[in-house]
C-alpha cells in the first residue's frame, strides 16, 4: 500500500461525512438544503484551519410553480415530467402541439429534420455524460430553440428509472422554450402514437438576483500562489446527490486535513473552494471568478475539481485541453497507487471549466468515464442515493486527490505556470 493510500485509509471520517451531506437531501440551490449543507461544511472546514469565510454569490434563480404532460386523446393519459431549471413558462392552459421525435438530438438530427422542427414540441434522449462522444442536454436544448421549436422533451432512456433533473441554461431574458425531463416509458407511449399531440404545462417564477454561496477555506503555505480543490455542495431534489456531488465535497473535506500538514515556507498555500448553483449551468463558480481581483485570480496555478469521484472503480482526469496536466495525473496515479487516464477535450460540465476559461489549469476527476453501465448512471435520478457508493471507491479518489494536490505544493511557481503550455481552451 503506498503512503497516499494509506493515509487516505487512515481518514476516519471520510464516510460519516459522506453520509451527513446525503442527510442534508439532494441541496437544490434555492431550496435552503444547500445553505444548511453548507453551514455544517464551514464548520467541518474551521476544524482543518481558521481562515474560512463564506463569499454571497447573485445567481438567477427559479422556482417550480406546477409542471404536467398530458398524451391527448380519446382516453388522455398523464405523463410524469420534471420541468428543467429555468424553463421558460406555457400559459396558464398548457401548451398544445404535436411530438417530433429527433432520437438522440444531435445536430445532425436537427439538420436532418430542418424546418419540420418549427413550432414542434421536440422529443430527444438524454445521454451518459462522461463519455467521448457526449452530448450535452443544454446543446440540445439550445439547438431546439433555434430551429424554433415550441417546446422540448429530453427522456431518460433506461427503463424503470424515472424522469431525470437538470438546467435548461437559460440566461435572463434570454431566449427559451418549455422544457422538461421525461421518462423512459412516457417516450415509448409518445413514439407509440404517430403524430402524438400532447399538452405540456409548466409555470416557473423567476427568482432573480438569488443569493448561492461559496464556501472556503484558506491554508496559507510560504508563497502566495495557491493550488485550488473545489467540489459542489447543490444537486437536485429527484435523489440524495451522493454521487453528485455528496462523494466530491466529502473527498475534498479529507484531504484538506490530510494535506494541511504539507504546506510549509516552501509549498504555496491549498484552498479549498465549496459552490453552489453548480446544477444552474455554472453559475456559483463562475461568477466568484469572475468578480475575483485579478491579482488573486492570477495567484491560483492549478485547480483540481471533485465531481462524482465514485460510482464506479475507474477514475478519469478531464484535463481541459491543458496537455501538460497529463503528466501531472500520470505521476499522481502513479504515487497514488490507483489507476487514473486522462481526457485531454475541453469538458464544460463541471466547475473547472470556469477556472480553465480564466486561464488556470484545471481538471475534473470522475469516476466511470465511458462506462454508461457503471453506477454513475444513475446520476441526476432518484436512483442517486447512497447505497450505490462504495467505500473503496471513495478512498481510491482521497488517495488520487492527496497525491496530484501534493506533487503541486511541491512545484514551483515557475514550473506551475508551465502547466498552461499548449493549452487551446476557450478563454473569457
Amino acid at each position: 500500500m503506498t503512503s497516499w493510500q494509506q493515509a487516505a485509509a487512515d481518514d476516519a471520517a471520510l464516510m460519516n461525512d459522506f453520509q451527513t451531506i446525503c442527510r442534508f437531501g439532494g441541496r437544490l440551490s434555492g431550496t435552503g438544503q444547500d445553505e444548511a449543507a453548507m453551514e455544517w461544511a464551514l464548520t467541518r472546514l474551521r476544524e482543518v484551519g481558521p481562515d474560512v469565510r463564506r463569499v454571497a454569490v447573485p445567481y438567477d434563480g427559479w422556482r417550480c410553480l406546477s409542471g404536467s404532460l398530458t398524451l391527448l386523446g380519446d382516453t388522455p393519459v398523464n405523463l410524469e415530467c420534471v420541468p428543467l431549471l429555468r424553463s421558460a413558462s406555457t400559459d396558464a392552459l398548457g401548451l398544445e402541439g404535436t411530438v417530433l421525435d429527433l432520437g438522440a438530438g444531435r445536430q445532425e438530427d436537427f439538420e436532418r429534420a430542418g424546418d419540420a422542427v418549427r413550432g414542434k414540441i421536440v422529443l430527444v434522449r438524454h445521454e451518459y455524460p462522461f463519455s467521448k462522444g457526449h452530448v450535452h442536454r443544454r446543446r440540445k436544448y439550445d439547438m431546439a430553440v433555434a430551429h424554433g421549436a415550441a417546446a422540448f422533451l429530453i427522456a431518460n432512456p433506461l427503463p424503470g428509472a424515472g424522469p431525470l433533473s437538470g438546467s435548461s441554461g437559460r440566461p435572463r431574458d434570454g431566449a427559451g422554450i418549455p422544457a422538461a425531463y421525461i421518462d423512459h416509458e412516457g417516450a415509448l407511449a409518445l413514439c407509440a402514437q404517430p403524430r402524438a399531440r400532447v399538452r405540456l404545462l409548466i409555470q416557473g417564477e423567476e427568482l432573480r438576483d438569488s443569493m448561492a454561496c461559496a464556501g472556503i477555506l484558506d491554508l496559507p503555505g510560504g508563497r502566495d500562489s495557491r493550488i485550488v480543490i473545489s467540489a459542489h455542495m447543490d444537486g437536485h431534489d429527484l435523489g440524495s446527490s451522493a454521487l453528485d456531488n455528496a462523494t466530491g465535497v466529502a473527498v475534498a473535506l479529507a484531504a484538506a486535513r490530510i494535506l494541511a500538514g504539507q504546506l510549509g515556507p516552501g509549498t504555496p498555500g491549498l484552498r479549498i473552494c465549496f459552490f453552489t448553483a453548480e446544477e444552474w449551468a455554472l453559475a456559483g463558480s463562475a461568477r466568484y471568478l469572475a468578480d475575483m481581483a485579478a491579482t488573486e485570480r492570477h495567484a491560483l496555478k492549478l485547480n483540481i475539481n471533485l465531481d462524482t469521484v465514485a460510482g464506479d472503480d475507474t477514475l478519469c482526469a478531464l484535463i481541459s485541453d491543458y496537455p501538460a496536466l497529463a503528466g501531472v495525473v500520470e505521476s499522481a496515479a502513479t504515487r497514488a497507487g490507483v489507476p487514473v487516464s486522462h481526457w485531454l477535450p475541453f469538458m464544460p460540465n463541471s466547475d473547472h471549466a470556469n477556472f480553465a476559461r480564466h486561464g488556470i489549469p484545471a481538471l475534473r476527476l470522475v469516476a466511470g468515464f465511458d462506462k454508461p453501465q457503471s453506477c454513475v448512471r444513475h446520476i441526476l435520478s432518484r436512483g442517486d442515493v447512497p447505497d450505490i457508493i462504495l467505500e473503496g471507491e471513495m478512498r481510491n479518489a482521497l488517495a488520487v486527490t492527496c497525491a496530484m494536490a501534493s506533487l503541486a505544493l511541491g512545484m514551483t511557481d515557475q514550473e506551475l505556470d508551465a502547466l498552461k503550455s499548449g493549452s487551446t481552451c476557450p478563454r473569457i
